[in-house]
């Protein structure tokens, strides 16, 4: 339980931040939060409408209404979790706890991800509602519609299908976004998943003398995969390397292959269940983790918490593996795939501009399935890096079914915004300094919103908040209180 009066200003956020802690909200699983929401909404006398796919809009009029302002976050969150934490996003409250690095005071909850990304944004809308409701805000000009959408974490699914008319207005402010700066474009995305037959058979590990083996890989940082270019390892690609190594050298038979837990985050474990002959299991085990050893010398300085292990399973009960036809072929597209940062921008420096992360893959009853997501600053790159995945799949010669997930297009950065322009005047006045301008390797709703309100002119920005997607997210308490300043100041100028 949070100490509210260690968090600062505003108190409202921190108290609606430990409220929606308490309630589930895992993407595609909003039914509570939303109801949470138009709770308040109600409770503040404000109207408030839910659209067929369930995204809720709270309209706030102003008196002499002469400009229109759209407020946006999704209420959705990544439910990551680190190996042996027991923990059910669909009933258990976060464990929040205050915790200090380098001097900076940080909210973050215990082995689980905080809900930060957008929980932030949540709060920020939350308590403005309440405090216009008690007159501790006015805007006399300036009419606000309030939008909290649905399965940004899944599909973006709430804001590609907004209905017309829930919101409409001549700006947008994106509320996902980072501190010290303004978001002007983000990159769009592709998300697909394929199912590989498995052709299991039957072997006989008495006969045969074979040892069932889990090798798992743990501890890793993971996060965002739109932050692939930050070094970090990848789960499911050390797996892969290392068992595509040991099947050259020795005879394995793979049970299992599981890692990662979302699309858009990067795996930070992966594990396999696999037979060898028992007598090999010594020399075995020292091959691997001279493996394991080159390769974590790659990642000094980044994965500090890195690890392997490898055990013997001595009541595991399944005689069931891959043929070896499956086996050799999985194990060569695994190890063939890209994975993290494909190119960089050719103008802007440091920019990453095409990216693919294998999420996640899990070992099913008659097929393994794969699911990825694609991220690219252009529409042409989006869908080469799209087929490219595809010709590999291909070539790979394993029976399998590919199905499209759902798109969303890049958000191309106007550098001539309006709202941008007002914006950096606000930030130059209250901070004395010039903001950041930014296009993000990520992906924000802003890029569909565009779209499906006409005319609108949009940026984004919000708190501090790092190790999104993963149990490792935190946010910065002191990034609260000044991103809260900066969105009252521009709607104050907006007024």
């Amino acid at each position: 339980m949070l100490n509210l009066k260690d968090l600062g200003q505003p108190i409202e956020f921190w108290e609606y931040f430990n409220q929606i802690s308490r309630i589930p909200r895992e993407s595609r699983y909003e039914d509570e939060i939303r109801q949470f929401i138009e709770n308040e909404a109600e409770k503040h006398h404000f109207k408030s409408q839910i659209d067929e796919i369930g995204n809720i809009a709270v309209e706030i009029p102003a008196l002499n209404q002469k400009l229109k302002c759209v407020l946006q976050c999704h209420m959705d969150m990544v439910c990551e979790k680190n190996e042996g934490v027991i923990h059910d996003f669909s009933k258990e409250p976060l464990k929040l706890k205050i915790i200090e690095i380098e001097n900076e005071k940080w909210v973050t909850a215990e082995g689980t991800t905080l809900g930060a990304d957008n929980g932030v944004g949540v709060c920020y809308l939350l308590t403005l509602m309440k405090k216009i409701h008690e007159n501790e805000l006015k805007f006399d000009s300036l009419g606000l519609d309030l939008l909290f959408t649905v399965r940004e974490e899944y599909d973006m699914g709430g804001a590609k299908n907004l209905e017309p008319n829930l919101v409409d207005g001549k700006y947008l402010i994106n509320l996902d976004s980072g501190e010290k700066s303004i978001t002007i474009g983000c990159t769009g995305g592709i998300g697909f998943h394929t199912r590989i037959k498995k052709k299991s058979v039957l072997i006989n590990r008495e006969q045969l003398n074979l040892q069932p083996i889990k090798l798992t890989i743990f501890g890793l940082v993971g996060g965002h995969s739109g932050r692939c270019n930050e070094g970090q390892a990848h789960a499911i690609n050390i797996l892969s390397q290392i068992l595509w190594k040991i099947n050259k050298k020795y005879t394995i038979h793979i049970n299992l292959i599981h890692g990662g837990g979302a699309a858009n985050a990067i795996p930070r474990e992966a594990k396999s269940i696999f037979f060898i002959k028992e007598n090999q299991f010594k020399e075995l085990k020292s091959h691997i983790l001279d493996i394991f050893d080159e390769i974590k010398k790659n990642f000094n300085g980044i994965e500090n918490d890195m690890q392997i292990s490898l055990d013997k399973l001595l009541d595991f009960s399944s005689d069931e593996v891959l043929s070896e036809n499956v086996q050799d072929k999985l194990l060569n597209l695994l190890n063939t795939f890209p994975n993290g940062p494909i190119a960089f921008h050719p103008k802007i420096k440091n920019l990453m501009f095409t990216s693919t992360n294998l999420g996640k893959i899990r070992t099913k009853e008659d097929h393994i399935k794969i699911r990825w997501l694609h991220r690219s600053l252009s529409k042409y790159y989006l869908d080469d890096i799209y087929k490219q995945i595809i010709t590999v799949l291909d070539l790979s010669g394993l029976e399998k079914e590919n199905t499209f997930r759902g798109s969303y297009p890049p958000w191309e950065a106007n550098f001539n915004s309006e709202l941008l322009k007002i914006a950096q005047e606000a930030y130059r006045e209250l901070f004395k300094e010039e903001a950041r301008i930014k296009i993000i390797h990520g992906g924000l709703e802003a890029t569909l919103l565009i779209d499906k309100i006409p005319g609108i002119d949009a940026i984004a920005f919000g708190a501090n908040a790092k190790g999104l997607h993963s149990p490792d997210e935190r946010l910065e308490i002191k990034s609260v209180e000044r991103s809260w300043n900066f969105l009252l100041k521009l709607l104050k100028k907006l007024d």
